[in-house]
């Protein structure tokens, strides 16, 4: 039997390389798909993956080539048609294709999926400025939703601990990529927002990887996760050029689950520090409070009214005395004074009435003594009287009467009976 020769993965990858760059259609060969994956170097190598629905190849523009590149700057998502050559990095066993010449066609569908999704969600206010919360400055408990085998939760740990040693982890494992990745960060966080687990803050998010491997953090129930979050949420998702929209959702966003735990737990030196600092302007405060009001108690104590009081309050006696006195002379000047512009004026009302009185007096005496002229006793005491009979009926005819009729006579100083004998011829 024939012994099977063994090859050496150098040989291996040697073999392969020829038999890759051999053909003439491997050699001058256009490529068009979307590009992902994108990094520069610092010696301006590009490196990225060409990618379609279903597959990827890595590819390298090195700085001699991509110099001569005109168009719009690279980037993940742009649709392009590369041409050069298939190649193998033979130390990793990678074939890769070596591009000489770029033709941009436009972004790819990924992208464009995610920004119309992102336009979507700044119409419905989901990335609002107004809807972030503050983190506690001081958290007891935080919640942290990732892979429980990753990178990034070891990250998270490690320097949550060292910042603050009594910091309470409470993990929510979840699938950060692939299917299913989606409903399991939902359910993550969910669970970290339930009340009986008393969580001040989540860190969600995962290490770093391509467009690809962080589409589910643009998945749109898991940026609305994100969003209406009860508890104040980190999006820790390691990258570095793109954000993923949980970053915008969330109330604060991390470049690395690293930055997330900085930026979650303080430093409880720092703390101490400030506490000793703190505690430092409060005595110092107090002291400098302390000893203003010691100083205005001495002042206040060396007032006259605390060293002699009594001789204060007669002094506040004898004051308002001559305030009464002084309230007592200025009634009487003023009563003073009414009086005396009131007497002028009595004095003459008074002889004014007096005349006055005077000449009706004597207009009154004369129209009595008329009056008194044309009077029925005036009339008798000249004389005359009146004839009346029993019925005080004036007699001013004899035919009025009868025989012995008895009349009464008024005359002016009495009055007599007479017996009517009859007329006189």
């Amino acid at each position: 039997m024939e012994e099977t020769k063994t090859y050496s993965v150098s040989e291996i990858n040697s073999i392969v390389k020829q038999l890759l760059t051999g053909p003439e259609i491997l050699r001058n060969i256009w490529i068009q798909g979307e590009i992902s994956n994108y990094s520069k170097s610092h010696q301006g190598h590009i490196y990225f993956n060409l990618k379609d629905a279903k597959s990827l190849i890595a590819c390298t523009f090195f700085s001699y080539s991509n110099g001569r590149y005109k168009g719009k700057p690279l980037g993940n998502g742009m649709e392009i048609k590369a041409f050069g050559a298939i190649s193998v990095y033979e130390p990793r066993g990678q074939y890769n294709l070596n591009i000489s010449k770029i033709e941009e066609l436009g972004q790819g569908d990924l992208l464009l999926q995610i920004e119309e999704l992102k336009r979507k969600l700044a119409a419905q206010g989901v990335f609002d400025p107004e809807r972030k919360r503050k983190l506690p400055a001081f958290p007891w408990r935080i919640g942290v939703a990732t892979s429980p085998t990753g990178a990034a939760i070891e990250d998270i740990i490690r320097i949550s601990k060292q910042r603050f040693s009594n910091i309470d982890i409470l993990i929510s494992p979840c699938l950060v990529q692939g299917d299913g990745a989606p409903e399991s960060i939902i359910s993550a966080i969910k669970q970290l927002n339930d009340p009986k687990w008393d969580v001040d803050l989540i860190i969600a998010g995962r290490g770093g990887g391509s467009t690809e491997d962080l589409m589910a953090f643009n998945d749109e129930k898991v940026v609305l996760a994100f969003a209406e979050s009860r508890v104040p949420i980190i999006s820790a998702v390691g990258h570095q050029i793109d954000s993923v929209l949980s970053d915008l959702a969330a109330d604060h966003f991390a470049p690395t689950p690293t930055a997330a735990a900085e930026m979650a737990v303080p430093e409880m030196e720092l703390i101490e520090s400030g506490l000793t600092e703190f505690e430092i302007r409060l005595k110092t405060a107090l002291k400098n409070q302390a000893s203003n009001l010691k100083e205005k108690l001495r002042i206040l104590t060396n007032k006259k009214a605390f060293l002699d009081p009594r001789s204060m309050l007669n002094d506040r006696i004898l004051q308002l005395d001559e305030i009464n006195s002084r309230i007592h002379l200025l009634g009487k000047n003023y009563l003073m004074s009414a009086q005396n512009k009131f007497n002028p004026v009595s004095t003459g009302l008074v002889t004014s009435f007096k005349s006055q009185l005077e000449r009706k007096k004597k207009e009154f005496q004369l129209l009595s003594g008329k009056l008194e002229g044309f009077s029925p006793l005036g009339t008798l005491k000249r004389g005359y009287s009146v004839v009346r009979k029993k019925g005080k009926k004036v007699v001013t005819s004899p035919a009025q009467l009868e025989k012995e009729e008895e009349l009464e006579v008024i005359l002016a100083e009495g009055r007599i009976r007479v017996s009517y004998q009859g007329e006189i011829q």
